[in-house]
């Protein structure tokens, strides 16, 4: 965001309350950001949304005062759909973008589908991580094998009920296997504890909270576990193989793309209690290869995603705005952008 800012750009966060998504949809631009935006006319406005049903008030108040606006979708499940009631107005803010961005062409059929609205000339953009490019990791012991699921516990989006179906399993009891999940709660850390001791799991599975030290997460872990049922482009996936561990995770956003499936990292084809079963068995049995196939991973991840993509989107916001050749920036607002 720094080059937005030299542009004169005016960055606009959301709260970072947590908010139940159900609640969400009650709330709208309001009437003091919408008189900012007629007295200010911004060139571009950025709109971030976390998700492809986030409240899009903002693009119809830009669309209402003339000003251009962009979309960046950073999430589309393919088990939520547009409410009936919000199709024409959220069909109208994608199709009078002057741009709309996606994390992974996956998500962007999602819209597509659900808007019946061809997308193809929008475009697929690297997401940012917080660990730094050069990190390079001491491997961990090999006295207990340990997998971290990183990622907010919530079964819809993330899939840990997944996790427990799978390691209830009796064989799965008697191997030297840790995993932790870390993140924070958004709606469902009481059921997986108590499906973890329901199946009397406490002994394998560990809660640790949420932590903003990555880099002390896979110092300590061997692979990353994460049973997503959807994903835009996973933070927690980038940052582990930037890290030098094995991603072990389900077919979802832009997993084809970043993972040969059983040369540096595991695929469950579907997210499946028998899919993602399938990918850690073969994970399992390869796990004497796992420092070799971080290495791999690490180094596959720096091939084919960029290691600065906040720098590389902002160049696009000012690229499409037209900023960059007129040299007479204004502001720019931003609802974050790489939230």
């Amino acid at each position: 965001m720094l080059r937005l800012k030299d542009a004169g750009a005016y960055i606009h966060s959301a709260s970072r309350r947590r908010i139940d998504r159900r609640v969400r949809h009650l709330l709208t631009f309001r009437s003091a950001e919408r008189s900012w935006l007629r007295q200010t006319k911004p060139d571009v406005v950025v709109i971030s949304m976390s998700w492809h049903l986030d409240d899009i008030s903002i693009a119809l108040a830009c669309q209402d005062l003339g000003i251009p606006y962009v979309l960046l979708v950073q999430a589309a499940s393919p088990f939520q759909w547009i409410r009936t009631k919000a199709y024409q107005s959220t069909r109208s803010a994608f199709a009078k973008a002057a741009a709309c961005y996606f994390v992974s062409a996956q998500n962007r059929e999602v819209l597509e589908s659900n808007l019946a609205l061809d997308l193809s000339s929008s475009s697929i953009v690297d997401n940012a991580f917080t660990v730094k490019p050069g990190t390079e990791l001491e491997w961990p012991s090999e006295d207990v094998w340990r997998l971290a699921c990183v990622g907010r516990i919530n079964f819809q989006s993330k899939g840990q009920d997944l996790l427990i179906n799978v390691l209830r399993q009796p064989k799965w009891r008697s191997r030297c296997l840790r995993v932790s999940l870390l993140g924070q709660d958004e709606g469902n850390l009481q059921q997986v504890r108590d499906l973890s001791a329901l199946y009397g799991l406490s002994d394998v599975v560990t809660f640790l909270g949420f932590s903003e030290d990555i880099t002390s997460i896979w110092a300590k872990n061997h692979a990353l576990l994460l049973p997503s049922r959807y994903e835009g482009n996973s933070l927690a996936m980038l940052e582990a193989m930037v890290c030098g561990r094995v991603p072990i995770v389900t077919d979802v956003g832009r997993t084809r793309e970043l993972i040969d499936d059983n040369a540096f990292g595991f695929i469950a084809s579907a997210p499946t209690t028998e899919m993602v079963d399938d990918a850690m068995e073969r994970a399992w049995n390869a796990r004497h290869d796992w420092q070799t196939m971080g290495k791999m991973a690490a180094s596959a991840i720096r091939a084919r995603h960029s290691m600065q993509p906040a720098e590389d989107f902002a160049d696009l916001i000012l690229d499409a705005s037209g900023i960059r050749r007129r040299g007479d920036a204004q502001h720019a607002l931003s609802t974050p952008a790489f939230a």
